[in-house]
């Protein structure tokens, strides 16, 4: 007697009575709630995009859709990936109907309808909110880097594009030279010959010029910013030739390569993304007001609370806020011991102590006293140093910066270079030490307190988790630590359809905790 356990079915056995597909996929399964919730998703304008007069009957875009996000939320990103699981997986046979959808359908689609998509973005997230699993009291803003799709060694500098461009061309005319002596030799042999095809060889270099125009295109764009702006060192700009709309950032693994800059916002009840987007030029602060108009205009709500890292902390950015009704919970100074700050006594006339010279805030770049060793003196109009000497109203001064030049008021010291601490104050060979002071610095003072209260120390524990938690799921569950396509639009839309499947996830699980409490509630 064999021990083995017996096939349940023999695969020659012709049946006469055989389990449905929707009977092979367990009710309790995710995939029925990700089908649940995009069904009641309105899809007229995706539907609208396709002619259904002639042609073969097109799959409907709900369907489609459904296999990208629900793919995304299972780390599959690889469209040829989605043509098998489509063929060969239960679930997603179930999922899209039992339809055969080939990858060049999925690659299509994935960039066809990029403003649709973001509708259902929202509509994902106007379902959230009306079913209380997110709210806008408190939102997490942040940034991070992901790679483009080009190769770290592929970029080049003007000089360098315009040297391959001028062979281009040169080449390109010398085809076209022979092309045409061709052509003359021939209609003298066999009289006129009509030519309906580019000379052999033309085609790709054209498609090699039209990529290198453009970018010289960027590079141009980036010099103009750099001369508008403070030049940053004698450091020739250089672009990724393969993909112009990137810009070559620092990474955190080391080293430089091409990299896009995705800013999203999630709300602290559950974490659902409320904003997305992506930048070029990795100018995260720059996304701040815009962030929270799109929040605005996507669900009719402001945000109650911004929690945001020091790199969102610009004057421009605390004044909006703050006229738009914002709390804003951002740390303006990068001094991690600015909580036990010395310089902030009772008296600022009066000296430091001698012992707390070590814990006076020291600039992380030039390692030097920090201005925010500096107490102003508002009555007065004028700033006191940590060995209680006062620095003067001496002028004003523009500095140029990168929303346009700025004017600033300049407190300068006397004396400076014969005091105890000129060696940690003053840098180089100066001999006063100098603090400018903007329009926004009484915006940064009253942050500053914020901050430093135990209620705004309190609430701002929640920005890491809150904030860093979408990204390190997206790179890490859906494998997204470099987008497949390439130019700024392309790269948005596969970002957002990220997000859109980071959402549905999300709003599947608080679903399915919901049903499983009032079941638990009603046994």
């Amino acid at each position: 007697m064999s021990h083995w356990a017996k096939t349940p079915m023999d695969r020659k056995q012709v049946l006469l009575f055989f389990p449905t597909l929707d009977d092979s996929i367990s009710e309790d399964h995710p995939v029925r709630l990700y089908d649940e919730i995009l069904t009641s998703c309105d899809w007229s304008s995706w539907e609208s995009q396709y002619v259904l007069v002639a042609g073969q009957p097109p799959i409907p875009p709900r369907i489609v859709a459904s296999a990208i996000l629900y793919g995304l939320s299972q780390g599959i990103r690889s469209s040829r990936v989605l043509e098998r699981m489509c063929k060969n997986s239960l679930d997603y046979i179930w999922l899209v109907h039992g339809h055969r959808i080939d990858h060049t359908t999925f690659c299509n689609f994935r960039t066809r309808f990029a403003r649709e998509l973001k509708e259902l973005f929202r509509q994902i997230g106007r379902i959230a909110l009306n079913m209380g699993f997110a709210c806008l009291d408190t939102v997490g803003l942040d940034g991070s880097r992901v790679r483009a799709n080009s190769s770290r060694h592929q970029t080049a500098s003007a000089e360098t594009l315009q040297k391959r461009l001028e062979e281009l061309d040169r080449r390109i005319e010398q085809i076209m030279a022979e092309a045409a002596q061709a052509d003359a030799e021939e209609g003298r042999l066999f009289g006129d010959v009509s030519a309906n095809k580019l000379p052999s060889g033309l085609a790709s270099l054209s498609k090699r010029q039209e990529k290198l125009r453009k970018a010289m295109a960027a590079i141009e764009k980036k010099q103009a910013v750099e001369k508008t702006n403070k030049p940053a060192g004698n450091k020739k700009p250089k672009v990724p030739v393969a993909d112009p709309d990137s810009d070559v950032l620092p990474n955190k693994e080391g080293g430089y390569a091409p990299n896009y800059t995705p800013v999203v916002a999630t709300e602290s009840r559950n974490g659902f993304i409320m904003d997305a987007e992506v930048i070029a030029d990795g100018d995260e602060c720059g996304q701040t007001i815009e962030s929270v108009d799109r929040i605005e205009e996507n669900f009719d709500e402001t945000p109650g609370q911004l929690l945001a890292d020091t790199n969102f902390s610009s004057g421009e950015n605390l004044a909006e806020l703050e006229e738009r009704h914002v709390e804003a919970y951002i740390p303006v100074r990068r001094n991690a011991d600015r909580k036990d700050n010395p310089a902030q006594r009772a008296d600022p006339s009066q000296a430091v102590a001698e012992q707390d010279w070590p814990k006076l805030p020291r600039n992380v770049r030039t390692k030097k006293l920090d201005r925010s060793a500096f107490v102003y003196d508002q009555f007065a109009d004028c700033y006191y140093c940590p060995m209680g000497n006062k620095l003067q109203f001496a002028g004003m001064q523009t500095k140029p910066r990168k929303n346009g030049p700025a004017d600033y008021r300049v407190y300068r010291g006397q004396g400076c270079s014969d005091c105890a601490l000129s060696g940690e104050c003053l840098a180089g060979r100066a001999a006063r030490r100098t603090v400018c002071r903007d329009k926004y610095e009484p915006l940064r003072e009253k942050m500053d307190a914020r901050m430093n209260s135990p209620t705004g120390r309190k609430i701002y524990q929640q920005r890491k988790w809150l904030a860093e938690t979408p990204f390190a799921i997206i790179k890490a569950r859906m494998r997204l630590r470099q987008f497949l396509l390439r130019s700024i639009d392309k790269v948005r839309t596969e970002w957002l359809w990220a997000c859109t499947s980071f959402n549905l996830a999300k709003l599947a699980r608080c679903i399915a905790q919901l049903r499983a409490q009032i079941a638990a509630a009603a046994a």
